[in-house]
């Protein structure tokens, strides 16, 4: 017979993936009463390209966790490979200007990724982790969230309340739908299918970006895992997707079995598990992330990179934002818009910048003949291959990825 069960929190964290259990490692001095909750049980798979970049492995130093993500299955990212719709290759590589070079990010799927994060976060003084545990609405009291339903395996409904709601559920977030701020926007969202390969010849620690003809301004990938084993997808932007009537699982196996640059590389390759999709909602139009006693972080927030569609660096870099502001209103005891406003403004510093910069290079690269035109240049213009390389290995990226978007800076490299 199933029944209704309280419990009382400081804060409730819906979904145990990056968002949710960085927000959660990012309160481990805290003191705060804490309950994570996931529908799933782990370890458990999601779909993703599995990138783990630069801005994550910066947010996991500071965890004091970057070396133990070397010790799960994983491909080491010393770089990017990237072609134009042209076939001209572009390749970064650290190991080229510095031999002994430490990878600065790397390829983890992400059934190792959370569930490493996830284990972590469950360790943390005052938290309680809840698996199987499906959130699918809100309590509001007084136009303030309060708390969240649940239901578990058994039937049970639980009610779980709170001073602060993070909402970390990702893509598809329950969280946000309920909030009145879910929206998909053909614009702004993207749609994705992945499938792992192994067998994959010519890979080289890099990451691949592949911005063929037929999915522009979306690209194909191959992110290189352990051995010769890939995972290798293909992305592209909704409204694109619907006006040229693409099916995404029949052009990516068209590509690995026909695009010359592609097909003798997989001509080998036994691909490991079926073709799985899903959408993303960009950073290009973000989601209101703070109202009374709730916060959103992560792809639940739609703070996606526009261009490359990474998703987990920002998971990661919002959890800490809002951390930040959870220990503040706290500090305050309010939980109003009115300080967790703070969550947005720090949104506003030191994200969004970098999400309006690659949006602008995203509606850059739909212009065939100028992305053509890039990779022609990239490669015989010193200052715009160093560009290039910093925006992948500098822990600085966005003053370098302003730059390429910055009219004077493009007509120099570009066209004189």
């Amino acid at each position: 017979m199933s029944q209704n069960i309280l419990h009382e929190y400081d804060v409730v964290i819906v979904g145990a993936g990056p968002g949710g259990s960085g927000t959660a490692l990012h309160l481990r001095d805290s003191g705060l009463k804490i309950a994570l909750l996931d529908k799933q049980k782990f370890p458990r798979d999601k779909v993703c390209g599995d990138g783990v970049s630069g801005k994550s492995s910066t947010i996991l130093k500071e965890l004091g966790l970057f070396d133990e993500l070397f010790k799960l299955p994983h491909g080491p990212g010393y770089g990017v490979w990237m072609s134009g719709p042209n076939g001209v290759d572009l390749i970064v590589d650290s190991r080229q200007e510095k031999p002994d070079a430490k990878p600065h990010g790397a390829v983890v799927r992400r059934i190792d990724f959370d569930n490493f994060l996830y284990q972590n976060a469950k360790k943390v003084e005052g938290l309680d982790a809840y698996e199987q545990m499906t959130v699918f609405d809100l309590i509001k009291e007084n136009d303030n969230y309060v708390g969240v339903l649940a239901k578990d395996n058994s039937g049970n409904i639980h009610e779980f309340r709170a001073k602060i709601i993070v909402g970390a559920d990702g893509a598809a977030s329950v969280v946000a739908n309920k909030a009145g701020v879910a929206f998909r926007d053909p614009d702004h969202y993207v749609s994705a299918v992945r499938a792992y390969y192994d067998g994959v010849e010519g890979m080289r620690e890099v990451i691949e970006i592949h911005f063929v003809e037929e999915a522009l301004p979306g690209y194909f990938w191959i992110f290189p895992l352990e051995g010769k084993k890939a995972n290798v997808g293909i992305g592209m932007l909704d409204r694109d997707m619907r006006n040229k009537k693409v099916n995404l699982s029949q052009l990516m196996e068209k590509l690995i079995n026909e695009h010359p640059k592609f097909k003798d590389r997989f001509k080998n390759a036994k691909r490991l598990t079926n073709i799985i999709g899903w959408t993303l909602p960009l950073g290009s139009k973000r989601r209101k992330p703070y109202f009374n006693g709730l916060l959103l972080v992560g792809d639940a927030a739609a703070l996606i990179d526009p261009l490359t569609g990474e998703g987990i660096g920002n998971a990661l870099l919002s959890s800490k934002l809002a951390a930040q502001t959870i220990k503040k209103a706290f500090e305050l005891g309010d939980f109003s818009e009115k300080v967790l406003k703070m969550y947005d403004d720090l949104l506003k510093e030191k994200l969004d910048p970098e999400l309006q910069t690659m949006y602008r290079i995203q509606r850059l690269g739909s212009i065939r003949w100028l992305l053509n035109h890039f990779f022609n240049r990239v490669n015989h213009k010193r200052e715009l291959k160093e560009l290039i390389t910093s925006t992948i290995v500098s822990e600085d990226t966005l003053k370098y990825k302003k730059q390429l978007t910055d009219p004077i800076f493009l007509i120099k490299n570009l066209f004189l």
